[in-house]
């Protein structure tokens, strides 16, 4: 399905440029993008077990360098649940937000093809929202203070002026140690403790739009 899409996008972006002219990403100074997708937990098993992703929306704004390089800053806002078929009558919801500096490298294929690889690393806070217990741990936590590093590939294509639209494919790296036990889930649910090792790690799949501004002088 998603080769499809990208085919299906890849078509839209050609048939959108009939004449010959640069492609905006080389003829412009600054890019946008806002992009959307779905984050999958896919390390420390507690909360693999425990929250599925809703949706994971990133903000990033970067200035063209040389050769292709640029580098900016993101936002990020990420949005987590408990499913019944993790743990039913819960309805405990938690958020990650925040953002950092982000690193891209563009290459161009042709005047609307774009691919691309973006690095960013940066801090987030974590809330926790509607949780239910029975008693209260000591260790009662609901806020948290996170860093982030995450790798990201994908594919864009101009086909109304400077706008393109694209999808992309993600892997965020955090230091977060999830202890369901400070959230009090263990009132629902059973842990054991190889269920806390390793930090979470999410993989992230979804689509995006670009804006590029800024012409450069002489193109």
């Amino acid at each position: 399905m998603a080769a499809r899409i990208f085919l299906a996008l890849f078509f839209i972006g050609m048939l959108g440029r009939a004449e010959a002219q640069p492609n905006p990403v080389e003829s412009h100074r600054m890019h946008i993008k806002f992009s959307g997708s779905v984050p999958h937990p896919v390390a420390n098993r507690a909360f693999r077990r425990s929250f599925i992703g809703v949706y994971d929306l990133a903000f990033t704004y970067r200035i063209g360098l040389f050769s292709g390089f640029s580098a900016g800053i993101q936002a990020k806002h990420t949005l987590w649940r408990i499913p019944d078929n993790k743990i039913p009558g819960l309805h405990t919801v938690g958020q990650f937000n925040g953002g950092g500096l982000s690193l891209g490298y563009d290459y161009p294929l042709g005047e609307v093809t774009v691919l691309y690889t973006e690095i960013n690393v940066g801090q987030m806070q974590v809330f926790y929202y509607g949780v239910s217990y029975d008693s209260m741990p000591a260790n009662f936590q609901t806020k948290y203070n996170i860093k982030y590093g995450q790798v990201e590939v994908g594919a864009y294509f101009y086909t109304e002026g400077n706008f393109a639209i694209g999808m992309q494919t993600s892997f965020m790296f955090t230091n977060y140690g999830f202890d369901p036990y400070k959230l009090a889930l263990d009132n629902h649910k059973a842990y054991v403790a190889s269920d806390l090792e390793g930090s979470v790690v999410t993989f992230n799949l979804g689509f995006s739009v670009v804006y590029s501004f800024m012409e450069k002088k002489g193109t």
